[in-house]
């Protein structure tokens, strides 16, 4: 297991296999920077979901979700509370897993606590992953309180190469929900055994790892940097993707800005999905990245497995609305 942060004097751990991100999401406690995002490798609906931290369950939520979704989704969600051993006053919580434990129970980090849901919150492009955070007990249903988180991550900003707009994209698998593959040509940067889509300044330094969702998310950060100013651009391959809102402890946050838009083999698509990546999500040292198709389904058929596409990455005067 890994640490992927501290809140509230609480360590949040992630297996070592698992991908993750702070903020390629629209809810309240990435935009506060309080919430991680958990992919754990095996990518499967119902498969295990395991302890951030060691402690006592202390309460389990479950909540009946909304309407049917055009994509299959579970019924109803649950929120998981973990008193932690290393904090009297505040809990984890974890949400988007069916619990496979109850209320007393003790659990260790790395425990099997509950199976990935399917949530009516996600997006149809939302892959499997759990939501950790932490609060006070009594905040347990308002993400709004939940402690913000500080991080220990640093890159050592370096040149980069000449912009492209233009990559080889190799597909590795195409579903209905989106495509993954590997972007030959689009500049990364590693931070330890972590390595992502690289943050650029206008400076055409890389400055971290970017991740977020460009730019169907109004929010997004760079990984790795203190050194970004408010108000700076900064952006990827030869494009600006935002403004800098907030610099903190080895992370900036920026707002979407100006919009992208990106095509794969001249057919325009949603966005792009950026997060941190541990090794195993590699191919000749490049990270995966995740394609949204603009409907549900539309590429399946047209794109496939072991293809190699041109993706295309540029300003557009377009707005896609925020999720």
């Amino acid at each position: 297991m890994r640490v992927v942060g501290t809140a509230a004097g609480i360590t949040l751990h992630a297996p070592e296999d698992a991908y993750f991100s702070y903020f390629n999401s629209p809810y309240i406690g990435h935009d506060l920077g309080s919430a991680i995002d958990i992919y754990p490798s095996h990518q499967e609906w119902g498969a295990a979901v395991v302890a951030p931290t060691s402690g006592k369950v202390v309460k389990i939520r479950r909540m009946r979700m909304g309407r049917p979704k055009e994509f299959p989704t579970h019924d109803f969600d649950f929120a998981i509370g973990i008193q932690s051993s290393e904090s009297d006053n505040n809990i984890v919580r974890v949400m988007h897993s069916e619990p496979t434990v109850s209320v007393g129970n003790r659990v260790d980090v790395g425990d099997q606590i509950g199976k990935a849901i399917r949530s009516r919150y996600f997006n149809y492009w939302t892959g499997a992953h759990y939501h950790v955070e932490v609060m006070a007990l009594d905040s347990f249903e308002r993400s709004s309180r939940s402690c913000p988180l500080d991080l220990e991550y640093q890159y050592t900003s370096r040149k980069t190469g000449s912009p492209r707009e233009e990559v080889e994209f190799l597909v590795q698998s195409v579903t209905v929900d989106n495509i993954i593959g590997y972007p030959k040509g689009l500049d990364h940067a590693a931070i330890r055994d972590l390595t992502g889509v690289a943050a650029v300044d206008m400076q055409r330094s890389k400055v971290g790892i970017l991740e977020g969702g460009l730019s169907h998310y109004r929010l997004g950060g760079v990984v790795g940097t203190e050194q970004l100013q408010v108000g700076e651009q900064i952006g990827f391959g030869n494009v600006v993707t935002g403004t800098v809102r907030e610099t903190r402890k080895s992370v900036s946050v920026f707002e979407r800005g100006p919009h992208i838009s990106s095509y794969l083999d001249g057919r325009e698509i949603r966005g792009l999905s950026c997060f941190i990546y541990p090794k195993n999500f590699t191919k000749k040292k490049i990270p995966q990245l995740i394609l949204i198709p603009k409907n549900y389904g539309e590429l399946r058929g047209v794109i496939n497995e072991g293809d190699i596409c041109q993706l295309q990455i540029q300003q557009s005067n377009n707005t896609v609305i925020a999720e």
